[in-house]
C-alpha cells in the first residue's frame, strides 16, 4: 500500500512550524501590541508571550514523540479523551487553517492592491493559492523547498531592515524599553496570537526522516519569530509615528521604507508575498496530511485519503484549495477578518489547553510508554499552561469583532461550528466507517501499536 515519503529535513521543520507563526496578519498584530504596551516596551511584551507559548511547544512536543502521526492531535485526543471528542476536536481543529489562510489572504490582497491598484487583490489571492496548490501537487519535497526558502528569507529580512531601521534612531528614543505601561499584560495576550500555529508542523510527522525533528524544529521556530517580530515591532515603534501606522495594513510597507528607502519599500513588498507562500503553503502541506489523515480511518470520505503518482494526497489539497478561496472571497469582498481572527485564535488556545490535558491524562494511563521528550516539572508547567490559555481563548471569543452589534460572533461561529461537527460524527461518520475499503492508496494505521 502507498505511504508518505519521510524524506524532510530539520531546516523544514523549522521553517513550517515559522512560516505557520508569520502570517501577514502579525504585522498588524505587531502594531496593536505596540499601542497596548506603551512606551518602546512592545518587543519585551513579545518576549514574554514568547516564552509562555514555548509551555504549549514542550505539551506538543511530549504529545508529538509519544505517538507520531500525520493525524496529530487526533490520535492524542482519542488516547486520552476518547474517539468521539477527538473526532469532533480535529473537525473543529482542522478549520483553523482555513480561517488563518483566509484572513492572511484578506491582508495581502491589500497590500498587492495598494502596490497595483490596476488588478483586483482578489486575483492576486487566486493566483498565489493556485501556485501553492500545484507545488504541493508536485511533491512533499517541493513543497518543502519552497517553505525554506520562503521562510528563511520573511524571517532574514525582517531581522536586516529593523536592524538597519534602528541605526538609524538617536539613542535617547530608546527610552522606556523597559517601561511597563498599564495595557503590558494586554499586549502579552495579544503578542501570543503572534506565535500561534506553530503547532501545525506535527501532521508531518510521518514525512520527516526522523520525528524527532518536529519538537527541535517548534523551538527553534519560535525562537527565530520571537526575534524577527521582536525587532521588527521594536523598529516600527522608534521609526513611525504611532498615529500614522495605526489601523495600517500595510505596516511592513512602512518600516522598510523608513529604513532604507524606495529599496526597502519593495524589499518588503517581496518580504510580504513570502508570507503568503509560507503561511499557504505551510497550511496546506500540514493541513493536507491532517485530512488525508482522517480519511483513511474513514472520518472523513476516502477519497481524501488517495495519493497521487507524487504520493500527495491530492484530493484533500484540492479540497482545501476550493474551501480557503471560498472564504477568503467572501472576506475579502466584505472586508470582515477580525472574527475570523478571533475564532481562530480561540480554538488554538483552547486546544493549547486540550494539549496540556493530554499530557497529563496520557502519563496517567500509559505511564510505561517512551517519550522522547517530556515536560519537565511534573503537571505544574503542563497545568499553568492550561490555566493560561483557557484565559486567552475566553479573552478571544469575547473580544470585540467588526461584525455589526455587541454579539460576541466569534463565539457564535464557534458554537455553530462545534454543534455541527457533533452533528457530523453522529450521523455520517457511522456510515463512512460502514463502507468497505477499497481505496489502493490507503497508508498504515495512524498510531504507533
Amino acid at each position: 500500500m502507498a505511504e508518505l515519503r519521510r524524506v524532510l529535513p530539520l531546516r523544514t521543520a523549522v521553517t513550517t512550524s515559522a512560516g505557520l507563526a508569520s502570517a501577514a496578519v502579525n504585522f498588524f498584530a505587531a502594531v496593536e501590541v505596540a499601542q497596548y504596551a506603551g512606551g518602546r516596551s512592545a518587543w519585551l511584551a513579545l518576549l514574554v508571550a514568547g516564552i509562555l507559548i514555548t509551555l504549549s511547544a514542550a505539551n506538543f512536543s511530549e504529545l508529538s514523540g509519544l505517538y507520531p502521526s500525520a493525524a496529530a492531535i487526533r490520535v492524542w485526543m482519542r488516547r486520552g479523551a476518547g474517539d468521539r471528542v477527538s473526532m469532533v476536536g480535529s473537525l473543529v481543529y482542522m478549520t483553523t487553517v482555513v480561517l488563518v489562510v483566509a484572513a492572511d489572504a484578506f491582508v495581502l490582497g491589500h497590500v498587492f492592491t495598494a502596490i497595483w491598484p490596476a488588478v483586483p487583490g482578489l486575483v492576486w489571492i487566486a493566483l498565489l493559492l493556485t501556485i501553492v496548490t500545484w507545488a504541493n501537487l508536485r511533491g512533499v519535497k517541493v513543497a518543502g523547498f519552497i517553505q525554506d526558502g520562503n521562510g528563511l528569507f520573511l524571517l532574514g529580512s525582517l531581522m536586516v531592515i529593523s536592524v538597519i531601521g534602528l541605526t538609524h534612531v538617536a539613542p535617547g528614543h530608546f527610552a522606556g524599553m523597559f517601561h511597563l505601561g498599564g495595557g503590558f499584560l494586554q499586549s502579552v495576550a495579544l503578542g501570543v496570537f503572534i506565535f500561534v500555529g506553530f503547532e501545525w508542523v506535527t501532521p508531518l510527522a510521518e514525512e520527516f526522516t526522523d520525528a524527532r525533528m518536529i519538537p527541535r524544529g517548534m523551538f527553534m521556530a519560535l525562537g527565530l519569530v520571537a526575534v524577527a517580530f521582536g525587532l521588527f515591532t521594536l523598529a516600527q515603534q522608534t521609526l513611525l509615528p504611532q498615529a500614522g501606522v495605526a489601523g495600517s495594513l500595510v505596516p511592513q510597507l512602512l518600516v522598510g521604507q523608513a529604513a532604507l528607502g524606495r529599496l526597502g519599500f519593495w524589499w518588503m513588498v517581496v518580504a510580504s508575498l513570502t508570507t503568503a507562500m509560507t503561511t499557504f503553503n505551510g497550511g496546506f502541506v500540514a493541513a493536507s496530511r491532517f485530512v488525508y489523515a482522517a480519511a483513511r480511518e474513514r472520518v472523513l470520505p476516502p477519497i481524501l485519503a488517495r495519493l497521487n503518482d507524487r504520493l500527495v494526497p491530492q484530493y484533500a489539497l484540492i479540497g482545501l484549495f476550493l474551501t480557503s478561496l471560498l472564504l477568503a472571497g467572501v472576506v475579502y469582498l466584505t472586508g470582515r477578518y477580525v472574527w475570523l481572527i478571533n475564532t481562530g485564535a480561540a480554538v488554538e488556545s483552547f486546544m493549547y489547553v486540550m494539549a496540556g490535558f493530554l499530557v497529563i491524562n496520557l502519563r496517567r494511563r500509559e505511564p510505561s510508554r517512551s517519550r522522547p521528550f517530556r515536560v519537565p516539572g511534573g503537571v505544574i508547567l503542563p497545568a499553568l499552561s492550561m490555566l493560561v490559555f483557557f484565559a486567552l481563548g475566553v479573552g478571544s471569543l469575547t473580544a470585540a469583532s467588526d461584525l455589526p452589534g455587541p454579539v460576541p460572533w466569534s463565539l457564535v461561529f464557534l458554537v455553530v461550528l462545534s454543534a455541527a461537527a457533533v452533528l457530523y460524527v453522529y450521523r455520517v461518520v457511522p456510515r463512512l466507517k460502514a463502507q468497505p475499503r477499497v481505496a489502493p492508496s490507503a497508508s498504515r494505521p495512524s498510531e504507533a501499536p
